[in-house]
This record gives structure tokens, C-alpha cells and sequence, in this order.
């Protein structure tokens, strides 16, 4: 059997770490318009379609997708080498998508209840018992009761809210970002698996969604290209587009598998990193011609360094840069990088700087450098992702530390990045403990 790479489960991990951070800090504390969302600038935190760059905060999910599909040649191939037949592999596929379509449901409709009219108590009980319900649902377990009694928990949960406090259950509310990993489990799993001994024909994939990209962004070609209403809530054309990200990176992860050559050390380690450091500040203030200098300079310097000793650390890295010029490149012709509606120029500049990313925690773990924190929450993204607003958020109103942090973080940047740190540390332990003792969700 395959180990696991831990470079995939850091990447991984920070995300999730990253995802939590930004849900957690005081938003009405004061802090700069770069620790949000490019589009939902404060104070109003309102949409803007027009406003173009990109934030730290909008490089979590790219970056999730990523790891996605660095992992496929890992845990496909496992599956393939131990069944020995496909077809089951498509299975397991076809399974973890309805698993994910059903909880992106769930997640979704589970947050009604806040509006409800009901006591804040009962809104605080009803929301750890559908954690609960979800926990039972998903764990992974020896037990044949234990997965039956989660559903019949989860139903029983929804009937209450519906009849007490007229909550409606709808197929059109849904975690939206569940609903695309789950899109992009399946399809990305598939091309991959299809295309496994056949590299050059994955790469074609990848260059016609991008063409179709191009097309439907330019011009008006698919204008009237529209899904059917009946399966609007489960699907978007628009979801495709994420497998510029996820194909990517099973080019990449197949490369994760190989052995180890010799890996950069000193000063060129740091460089995929001050490439990253400098979208944040280039495509943000709109500096994009200096942004693209030096980036170029960066990815020239890095050549030179390791060009003698290039491992796979330095080949991810060399990958890393050729899609984050190309998607700075494509910033102009875009009208701006922007998360949404997302453009090309956001697509290749966040698979790049994800390749990048990947690429220094290759080299540390060729170091001997297992992950610690990052790696165990990033083995266990479904508890991670879901333990905050089902359990530790609701516990530490409970006990009033929340409820003490959201008023001194009124005003106060100190104290409003101070909550996002005590939620953030507190999922960590949380879902660092479910991992030592091998506790996880199916996903």
C-alpha cells in the first residue's frame, strides 16, 4: 500500500486551518479589506462583482481543490491495486458523491434553524444534536447500527424543526462548497481514472475545458446554454470550470508518488513562497506589471538555483510558476483576476500558487518533517470543517467565552483576531484528537 504524503495533507490542512480562521475573527473589529474577501470588502462586506484582485481568503478554496486532486493518484490507485477492477473504483466514486451531495443538503439546511423562532437554547441543543446526528451518519465504523441510527437521528431532527418550529427542508439550499467538491470528487475522478496510463489525453481534457472557458468568458457563445430547472439545485455548468484546478493537480500528485531526488535547500525553499507573498500584494493594489516582473525574476532565480539538483519539491515548483505567470498574464485580458464570477485569470493563478505551496512542503517532508498539526487536520477535513458551527461554537457560547470576545472585538483588532485564534486552536485540538485516536468521516 501506498504511505500517505504528507505534502498533500499539510496543503490540506492549512486550508481547512485558513477556512476556519476567516469564518471566526470579529468581522466588525477594524481589520484591513486584505483579510477578507476581495469582493465583500468591509464595513459592508456587500458583494461587488466590479471590484477585481484577490486575498489570502480567496485562495482557501482553490487551494482545498488542489489537495483534491494531488490526492487522487493516491487514493484511486490504492483502491485500484486492491480491488484490481475499475468498475468498483467507479462505484466508490458514484458513492462519495451522493455522500457529499446529501451532506452539502444537510449542511445547508441545518442553518435554518437560526432564523427560527425559538429560544436561543433550543437553536444551541438542536445544532450539536445535528452535529451528532452527522457524526453518527458519517465516522467510519465496525458497527453496522451506528451509521442507520445517524440517518434516523438527522430525519427525526429535520421532522422537529419542521413541525415545531416550521423549518422548511429545500434541495435549493445547500453548502455551496460541498455541493462543487462534490462535482469535482466525482468528475475529477473519473478523468483521472480513465486517464491514468494516458497522460497526453488528460493534458487535451485540460485544454479544452479551457478553451470552453475561454469561449464562454469572451465571447456569447454559450449565453443560452442553461441547465434543466429540475436540476438546478444539484448542478452548474459553472462547476466545471474548477477542474482547471483539480486536473492540474493529479499531474502533480502522480509526481508526489515517485521517489525522492535531491530537494532545494536554503534560499531557493523560500522563493515559491515570496512568489505567493507577492500576488497578495500585486494583484490586491493592482501593481500587475510589477507583479509579473518579479515574479518572472523569481521563477528565473529559483531555475538557476536548482536547475543541478531538481527533485520533485523543485519539478512541483517549476509547474507552480509556469501556471501562475500564465494566469497573471491573462489578468489584462480578463478585465481582472476575481474570485466571482471567477475568471481564468483567478483559475491558473490559484492552481499555481497551490502547485507552489505544495512544492515547499514537499521539501519539508523529504526533511523528515511529518506535518504535525497541518497534516492531522488535514487527514480529517470533514470533522474539521463542520466540528466549529455544530460543536465548538455553540460550547463556547455556552460558556460564555464567545459572547465575552464578540464584545471587546467591537472595535478592537487585537481582540477580534484573538476570537478567530481561540475557534481556530480549538478546532485544531479537537480534530487533532479525533485523528490520533483514527476517528473519521466517509467523505
Amino acid at each position: 500500500m501506498t504511505k500517505r504524503i504528507e505534502a498533500i495533507d499539510m496543503l490540506r490542512g492549512l486550508t481547512i486551518i485558513g477556512m476556519v480562521f476567516c469564518a471566526s475573527f470579529s468581522w466588525d473589529s477594524g481589520l484591513p479589506a486584505f483579510m477578507f474577501h476581495c469582493q465583500e470588502p468591509p464595513p459592508s462586506f456587500a458583494f461587488s462583482p466590479e471590484t477585481r484582485g484577490i486575498t489570502w481568503v480567496d485562495l482557501v478554496f482553490p487551494f482545498f481543490l488542489f489537495s483534491m486532486g494531488a490526492a487522487f493518484p493516491v487514493a484511486l490507485g490504492n483502491k485500484l491495486r486492491k480491488t484490481g477492477r475499475p468498475s468498483k473504483v467507479v462505484l466508490g466514486l458514484v458513492r462519495r458523491w451522493v455522500t457529499l451531495v446529501l451532506f452539502a443538503l444537510v449542511l445547508g439546511n441545518s442553518g435554518k434553524i437560526f432564523s427560527a423562532q425559538a429560544p436561543e437554547i433550543v437553536k444551541g441543543i438542536l445544532v450539536v444534536c445535528g452535529w451528532l446526528a452527522l457524526f453518527a451518519s458519517l465516522v467510519r465504523t465496525s458497527r453496522p447500527w451506528v451509521n442507520p441510527c445517524g440517518y434516523a437521528l438527522l430525519l427525526s431532527l429535520f421532522l422537529v424543526e419542521a413541525l415545531a418550529f416550521k423549518v422548511e427542508f429545500s434541495l435549493y439550499t445547500s453548502d455551496i462548497i460541498i455541493l462543487i467538491l462534490a462535482w469535482m470528487a466525482l468528475l475529477g475522478g473519473l478523468i483521472w481514472l480513465v486517464t491514468r496510463e494516458n497522460r497526453p489525453v488528460r493534458a487535451l481534457i485540460f485544454f479544452f475545458i479551457l478553451a470552453v472557458k475561454a469561449v464562454g468568458s469572451y465571447t456569447p457563445a454559450f449565453n443560452g446554454v442553461t441547465v434543466p430547472s429540475a436540476l438546478a439545485w444539484l448542478f452548474s455548468w459553472s462547476f466545471c470550470q474548477y477542474l482547471l484546478i483539480v486536473i492540474p493537480a493529479t499531474f502533480i500528485g502522480e509526481l508526489l508518488l515517485r521517489d525522492n531526488g535531491d530537494e532545494p535547500v536554503g534560499a531557493a525553499a523560500f522563493l515559491p513562497i515570496a512568489a505567493v507573498l507577492t500576488q497578495l500584494w500585486g494583484l490586491f493594489t493592482r501593481n500587475v506589471a510589477a507583479d509579473f516582473g518579479i515574479t518572472v525574476a523569481l521563477a528565473f532565480a529559483y531555475i538557476l538555483l536548482v536547475r543541478r539538483r531538481a527533485g520533485k519539491s523543485s519539478v512541483t515548483a517549476f509547474a507552480g510558476f509556469a501556471f501562475l505567470i500564465a494566469g497573471i498574464a491573462f489578468d489584462p485580458l480578463d478585465g481582472g483576476i476575481a474570485k466571482d464570477y471567477c475568471n481564468i485569470s483567478y483559475l491558473l493563478c490559484t492552481g499555481g500558487m497551490a502547485c507552489l505551496v505544495t512544492s515547499v512542503f514537499t521539501g519539508l517532508e523529504s526533511k523528515g518533517y511529518n506535518g504535525g498539526i497541518l497534516a492531522l487536520c488535514g487527514q480529517n477535513p470533514m470533522i474539521a470543517y463542520t466540528i466549529v458551527s455544530g460543536l465548538i461554537s455553540p460550547a463556547l457560547y455556552a460558556c460564555g467565552l464567545l459572547g465575552l470576545l464578540d464584545s471587546l472585538g467591537t472595535g478592537n483588532i487585537f481582540w477580534g483576531l484573538t476570537r478567530g485564534v481561540v475557534v481556530t486552536a480549538s478546532m485544531c485540538l479537537c480534530t487533532a484528537f479525533f485523528t490520533k485516536k483514527k476517528i473519521f468521516w466517509r467523505s
